[in-house]
Formats: structure tokens, sequence, C-alpha cells
């Protein structure tokens, strides 16, 4: 079913309404009542959004080239291109929530610096990730688990980011942003990893598990220096699956405040 309703049916109806509805009505219609995304930081979705007028204006598309969704079938992520007025941009990362009605609703939204050119249009099949084999006891536990899993990547980012991350990622992960990474895919991970900056601060704000615990996203603040000792400012989206390894980070979109 996950797989008809992101591979298919719902990418179908999303491009559908978002050019016949335009993007603030389009995304008012699949989004749930919490949704959040970062405006730079995290405020609600459905607030900001009720504010703007109707348009068509930009025309934007977008489909999933990816989804993972949770073993419980409650929590998915689904991430690829977007095109504005024709032009390629980066990757959106979306995550979706299974409502009690049994209807999907999206409650984060955002999109994040990555090389979108080659990536395949919205004809090819949607790459559906194979759930975890297991998860925790508990979303609670899951949480508790991931917590940890952030803090200690937030404590070894402190003097190494590169390494630290190195030492979370799944292999197969994709890392979308911050700014000056829009000529990278999101699965080059050592050409990403050399890009990041040598420290990172990164502080935990929020997040979901799934009822399987086996799926949790998470966001965030990111803060670093750049090349001439500016500071710079991000939120993160985080998205982590138990595998018998233990938690990986499978996405993260890093999106720059300005």
């Amino acid at each position: 079913m996950l797989k008809t309703l992101f591979g298919a049916g719902l990418a179908v109806a999303l491009a559908a309404d978002g050019l016949a509805l335009g993007v603030r009505d389009s995304f008012l219609k699949h989004m749930a009542d919490d949704a959040i995304l970062f405006a730079p930081g995290p405020v609600s979705a459905k607030a900001l959004f009720e504010k703007r007028p109707s348009s068509k204006s930009p025309r934007l598309e977008w489909w999933p080239r990816r989804v993972v969704a949770a073993r419980s079938g409650d929590l998915a992520l689904s991430v690829g291109p977007s095109v504005i007025n024709g032009k390629r941009g980066g990757y959106f990362a979306t995550i979706w929530r299974r409502e009690p009605n049994g209807g999907w609703k999206w409650i984060y939204d955002g999109g994040a610096a990555a090389d979108a050119s080659k990536a395949p249009g919205p004809e090819a099949p949607t790459v559906l990730d194979a759930p975890a084999a297991a998860g925790e006891r508990s979303p609670a536990l899951a949480f508790d688990k991931v917590r940890a899993a952030e803090s200690a990547l937030a404590q070894a980012a402190e003097t190494d980011a590169p390494a630290a991350y190195r030492g979370a990622l799944a292999a197969d992960a994709w890392l979308l942003g911050p700014k000056g990474a829009e000529g990278l895919t999101p699965e080059a991970l050592t050409d990403r990893l050399a890009a990041r900056p040598a420290r990172m601060t990164l502080v935990l704000r929020g997040g979901g598990a799934s009822h399987a615990g086996d799926f949790v996203w998470t966001h965030g603040e990111a803060r670093w220096p750049d090349a001439q000792a500016n500071l710079q400012s991000a939120h993160y989206m985080h998205v982590w699956q138990k595998r018998p390894e233990g938690w990986r980070l499978i996405l993260e979109a890093l999106i720059n405040d300005r």
C-alpha cells in the first residue's frame, strides 16, 4: 500500500494538485494541522500558508525519488527533485504521518541544496527502501535511543564534524544542503563530508517516532564558523532507522537560515 501511495498515486495527486491549485492550496490540502516547516526556525505550516494568497505562481513540480517507511506504516519519508518554473532546483524532503482515517498528511516539508540535474524524472519508478527488520519496544524508547545518538553526534561534531557524521551515517544515507552543495548529489557522501566544516554545533529540538520503534525523525539547530570565521546558522531535519548494527542516520536536510 505504501508503494502505491508514494510510488504512484500520491506522487501523481501531489503533482496534479500543485499545478492545478498552486503551492499554497496544494500544500494546505495535504498538510496535518500540526505540520511544521523552517522559516527559518520551525513554525506552524498551516498558519504560515493560510496568510498567503492563492496563486499558481511559481509553478512548482516535485516527485518522490526515494521513500522509506516505518514497519508500522504510520510514518514515512519521501525525498526527490523539485522543479520551479521549469527549472530543476534542489531536493525536497517530506515526513508523512498516517492519520486515524487512514489518509496521509505531511508533518514536515523542506527543500535543501543538492544536484537534481541528473535525477530521473517523474516517469521513473520510486525507489522504496526495505523497512527495518525490527524496532524498539516502544516509540518512547526509540526516541530515547535516537536522542542518545544525536547527543553523541553533536558531541563529536564539536571537534571533528566530518568524522562525527561518518560514524553516524548509514552507507546508503542521503545528505541535502547546506548552501554550497548545489553541485553534489544527495548520495555523494565522500564529497559532501569532505566539504563539511571542521566543527559544528548541533542542538536537538524535537521530532517523533513510529509505533514500531524503528523510524525516528528529528529536527534541530546547527551552527558553524565559515572560512572567514563568520558564524553560519541553519536548521536540520534528520531521519534515523533501526538497522542490525544499531540506529543509523539515513537522511539529513540541512537548511541555511539565510
